[in-house]
């Protein structure tokens, strides 16, 4: 069967507009190897604001629910999150056992995330949620195969570390009811 130019171009266009709903470093697509629903969230030590070793297992573990959001310096909808963020999830969940953190794997696209770039993420654009950074990559070489090149990335994790949302794109406009739903 061969098919017209007209349906070769139309399926060119539609492949076009999905990979362009989220930032890519990369110029084009990744085959994934992230972490999938129902596994278990890969363990990595990052680092904080202050420049301290995190362990993200223990950080997700003194949670009921926890929100982790993969960004970079280069990722535009990645820095527009913020304000959502604070108001959905820090604001809208106060007083919950939920977790919200940014963890910011790039500075300029494919160089790792300066330390200053956490500060920036606070004070330029006002989180008020946990930033991490990952200068020395680990959460992408050991955990995500290098296959972090579009972004953003959501995950839903609950407190025992299993994946129970994971989304590559925009941020959806109903993220607090996603995370309100693992609540215990």
């Amino acid at each position: 069967m061969t098919l017209s130019p007209r349906i070769l171009a139309l399926t060119a266009l539609v492949s076009t507009l999905l990979v362009s709903a989220a930032c890519d470093s990369s110029g084009g697509t990744t085959a994934s190897t992230f972490p999938d629903v129902g596994g278990a969230y890969p363990a990595a030590t990052i680092k904080d604001c202050d420049g301290n070793a995190v362990a993200i297992g223990d950080w997700i573990a003194q949670h009921d629910v926890v929100y982790i959001g993969f960004g970079a310096q280069w990722c535009q909808a990645c820095q527009e999150e913020v304000p959502v963020l604070n108001d959905e999830l820090v604001d809208g969940l106060a007083g919950q056992s939920v977790g919200v953190a940014q963890l910011l794997i790039e500075g300029d696209p494919g160089a790792p995330p300066a330390q200053s770039l956490c500060a920036d993420w606070h004070d330029s654009l006002g989180a008020s949620y946990t930033v991490f950074v990952d200068p020395d990559q680990v959460t992408l070489d050991a955990h995500f195969g290098g296959a972090v090149a579009n972004l953003p990335l959501h995950y839903i994790v609950s407190g025992d570390g299993t994946i129970r949302y994971r989304k590559l794109g925009a941020l959806p406009d109903n993220i607090k009811q996603l995370v309100s739903d693992w609540i215990p």
